[in-house]
């Protein structure tokens, strides 16, 4: 896994940015707009992408990377954008920050921190409308006010929540949060599943849905 993930014109700016990087202390991989770029990231798994736009290109693979789904979560992305942009408007969607021609890897590197400390706090908390996972301090909270949960329940919670959208069968959330070495069965997940649910429900709400015959997940928002 690398922290950071460069993407560049040509392998010589990858490779310079790399060296000066590691000189930083900072992980890095890079690929060219020739890879296969998509298919190398999520290999990698990096925390941060830097993506040196050119032109149509370059815009073209931010839209792609950054398009919902294709990343396995949102990651942070700084822009390196060529002195022929510097009077242009700076419209790009998905970006976090800019580094400008010539890219000078110390400022490049400082930037790269800020974000990743950024996103680290973001981390700490999942807000999903209504509800809000506090990470840091193992505490949830439903339109403000706090609900009170059992240690599996918000294991649990905070399972699905991570990934919304996701289906997971009974078996895989035994599994992930009871752990491998657990003899329950199925209906553990559901007696889990209903107790929460009525923790977190009250107003109408539906966080938590059924995927008949398979399992559960919780709702993505729209």
């Amino acid at each position: 896994m690398s922290t950071v993930f460069l993407i560049t014109r040509d392998a010589a700016t990858g490779q310079r940015l790399q060296s000066g990087l590691a000189g930083l202390g900072l992980s890095c991989a890079f690929a060219t707009y020739k890879e296969r770029v998509l298919e190398s990231i999520q290999r990698e798994s990096p925390e941060l992408l830097v993506l040196e736009m050119n032109g149509v290109t370059g815009q073209t693979l931010l839209r792609d990377l950054t398009r919902g789904g294709r990343l396995k979560a949102r990651v942070p992305v700084l822009a390196l954008v060529s002195s022929d942009h510097l009077t242009a408007p700076l419209d790009y969607p998905g970006v976090d920050d800019f580094v400008f021609e010539p890219y000078d890897h110390r400022e490049l590197g400082f930037r790269i921190q800020r974000l990743l400390q950024k996103n680290l706090h973001q981390a700490e908390r999942l807000d999903l409308g209504d509800l809000v996972v506090d990470l840091a301090n193992c505490e949830v909270r439903v339109e403000g006010k706090v609900v009170e949960l059992t240690f599996k329940e918000y294991e649990l919670l905070k399972f699905l929540a991570s990934d919304p959208g996701r289906v997971y069968t009974r078996e895989a959330l035994l599994n992930k949060v009871w752990g491998y070495d657990y003899f329950g069965g199925d209906r553990t997940v559901d007696v889990h599943v209903r107790r929460l649910r009525s923790k977190i429900e009250l107003s109408g709400q539906t966080f938590i849905e059924t995927v008949r015959n398979i399992g559960y997940r919780f709702r993505k928002s729209r």
